[in-house]
């Protein structure tokens, strides 16, 4: 059991580490993105945007040092209800042509309901990782670097799934719009 929860934990601190990243590089387009959902005044974006930046860094160093412990546990559970809050509240409202904003790994060009059913699966992840944090036998050094190492597989076969579902998607746009220019002919 020990090994799926190090598993677990480390898939997760790869995901928001990736997300934070992402997101310190193109800071601007981030705040844009979150002014697009319309939930906050503009005023208040870059201040709620470095905020979130701030506790997913705090998270994903607890991730990576004291597994997840309270901290994490805490961050992630309120990371992920306000960014799931504001996906279903911009899908109910029919904005769906906005960027997430989720950044890294988990990033999508527009808002659709898979977001919130993977962010309600991290959520189930978080809390299941949190509730059998305290019976988690300690494992070897070598042991936690092969499971970061599975962790870093699951996220690179996440990412080539993305690219295929990219690929697919401007494939059929593409071979729609000729199918399209034909009939026009």
């Amino acid at each position: 059991m020990s090994v799926f929860y190090f598993i677990g934990v480390y898939l997760l601190g790869i995901i928001f580490a990736g997300a934070w990243l992402d997101k310190v590089r193109k800071q601007t387009a981030h705040v844009q993105q979150m002014n697009a959902y319309r939930l906050l005044p503009p005023s208040f974006a870059a201040p709620m945007f470095y905020l979130f930046l701030f506790v997913e860094l705090v998270c994903t160093v607890h991730l990576f040092i004291w597994n997840m412990s309270l901290v994490p546990a805490i961050g992630l559970t309120a990371l992920l209800c306000i960014y799931t809050g504001a996906v279903t509240f911009n899908l109910l409202r029919g904005h769906r042509d906005i960027s997430c904003g989720c950044g890294g790994l988990l990033e999508n060009e527009r808002l659709h309901w898979g977001i919130v059913i993977r962010n309600m699966l991290m959520l189930a992840l978080v809390m299941g990782l949190f509730y059998v944090h305290s019976y988690v036998e300690t494992i070897p050094l070598n042991f936690k670097i092969i499971c970061f190492l599975i962790a870093v597989a699951v996220c690179f076969i996440i990412a080539v799934g993305q690219e295929i579902m990219l690929f697919k998607r401007k494939w059929i746009n593409q071979f729609g719009s000729i199918i399209e220019g034909d009939k026009m002919k």
